[in-house]
């Protein structure tokens, strides 16, 4: 549409403009002084002057109407154009804020394919894990069968991803303050920096340039599970691009994939679908299938349960890696099996008093699952972590545990409603670091945005 044919100046005749009345067929055209619109005149407004004055000469100042509908252009969304096109409003010109035409918006004229930048997101939570961790490493459960009882809280780790035009790749994580540029995937190496993104989109071999962004709410080495967690948002984010769709168990699956087996990092199997399928899960791994239960808990319980834990930042970060591979090797040991057995036999009964909502035998059941762990392998505690663990139960704490692998990241200690305070005040008098949380039980999540070019 051009813009001209809209535009007459005040003191142009009434024949200049209705030849551009005949050129913009919208019958309307806007008066400017020096280039800003203060008015209009439509094709019944002109044929009155020519009425009263017949004369083609006279100036179209005669036919100006001051008061006329218009959109200044940060507020002509097209939800606002139609608007006063239902209002009967034939044409409407687009402003800048000091009154000078961008575009014109009509019934015949609304971009409905206007150029966007899509952006792809995800976010995905990380979990706690009350018991049975270390019987979802794959050696054992392929002998005996592990179980693990864990839930996903709202700290998430987050993937950005638009496309490029070209083949680059860029991949820019904030958690480790690294950007890293390819000119195309198969330049992509493992080399020690950011091997873990490296991986994930390795495996996912996509067939176009794109930026990555990536960030945590956590720190690194939180013990919550957060390799896993930053896995499945990529593969969450690129998911968004794929026709064909993978699914919950696909997604998980590949994360592991791409840290057990394309990095040969020790470690289990719960972080990935804890992640990905989010809330309360009771989980059984088998050396036929894995088997993910859902758990249906009063809403009344959860709520007290969530008032009732607290998450210690140890100031430790942990390496899961050499933990799980102690643990590897001693748990083909008699006395380490038999520890197995009693941390599984905890599970269940940690799941029955959930379920029930007998939550101070829930809080003592976490103090004997984290005396058990403390066994499977002497990088699990330190002389220092024991001392946090001791304060926090002598300043009320019923039971707790180092998540994840242990060595370091985050304690969560369970504490009866009228001391949770005193044992807040209490590690923060030691200079520890105390962070509030709520449950999640959605999991994975992924979306598009859109960003106007």
């Amino acid at each position: 549409m051009n813009k001209t044919n809209f535009l007459i100046n005040i003191n142009a005749p009434i024949e200049e403009a209705l030849k551009k009345l005949e050129l913009n067929t919208y019958g309307i055209i806007f008066i400017t002084r020096q280039s800003k619109i203060i008015g209009c005149a439509t094709d019944g407004d002109i044929r009155r002057v020519l009425i009263e004055e017949g004369s083609l000469s006279s100036k179209i100042e005669k036919a100006i109407n001051l008061d006329f509908e218009y959109l200044f252009q940060e507020n002509a969304s097209r939800e606002n154009i139609l608007k006063l096109l239902d209002s009967k409003i034939n044409v409407i010109p687009i402003l800048t804020k000091d009154f000078k035409l961008v575009s014109i918006a009509s019934h015949k004229d609304i971009n409905w394919n206007n150029k966007y930048n899509i952006i792809s997101k995800a976010k995905s939570p990380v979990r706690i894990s009350f018991a049975g961790g270390g019987t979802d490493l794959t050696n054992y459960f392929i002998v005996e069968e592990g179980v693990v009882l864990n839930t996903t809280i709202n700290k998430f780790s987050h993937a950005i991803l638009q496309k490029r035009k070209d083949k680059k790749i860029v991949i820019n994580s904030n958690d480790f303050k690294v950007i890293l540029e390819f000119d195309h995937i198969n330049e992509i190496k493992y080399d020690g920096s950011l091997d873990l993104i490296k991986a994930g989109i390795k495996l996912l071999n996509p067939d176009f340039g794109f930026e990555l962004t990536t960030y945590s709410d956590v720190p690194t080495g939180s013990g919550l599970g957060g390799s896993a967690v930053i896995l499945a948002a990529i593969v969450g984010a690129f998911n968004n691009f794929r026709i064909n769709k993978l699914n919950s168990h696909d997604i998980a699956e590949l994360a592991f994939q791409a840290e057990r087996i394309e990095l040969g990092l020790s470690g289990g199997w719960q972080d990935q679908y804890a992640t990905v399928f989010g809330g309360f899960n009771f989980m059984e791994f088998k050396q036929v299938e894995n088997i993910i239960n859902p758990l249906r808990i009063d809403e009344e319980i959860l709520n007290e349960l969530e008032d009732s834990l607290v998450l210690c930042y140890s100031g430790i970060s942990h390496n899961s890696g050499d933990i799980h591979n102690s643990q590897k090797e001693n748990i083909k040991k008699d006395d380490q099996k038999e520890f197995s057995q009693i941390t599984k036999d905890i599970a269940y009964e940690m799941k029955s008093r959930l379920l029930k909502g007998k939550l101070d035998d829930f809080g003592e059941l976490l103090h004997k699952a984290w005396t058990v762990k403390k066994k499977f392998s002497s990088k699990i505690s330190t002389v220092f972590l024991d001392e946090i663990y001791d304060y926090a139960i002598e300043s009320g704490a019923l039971g707790g545990k180092l998540l994840g692998a242990g060595g370091g990241g985050y304690f969560l200690f369970y504490v009866p409603t009228f001391k949770k305070i005193e044992l807040i005040n209490s590690l923060r008098s030691k200079g520890l670091e105390m962070d509030t949380f709520t449950f999640d039980n959605i999991g994975l999540r992924s979306w598009i945005t859109k960003e106007k070019i």
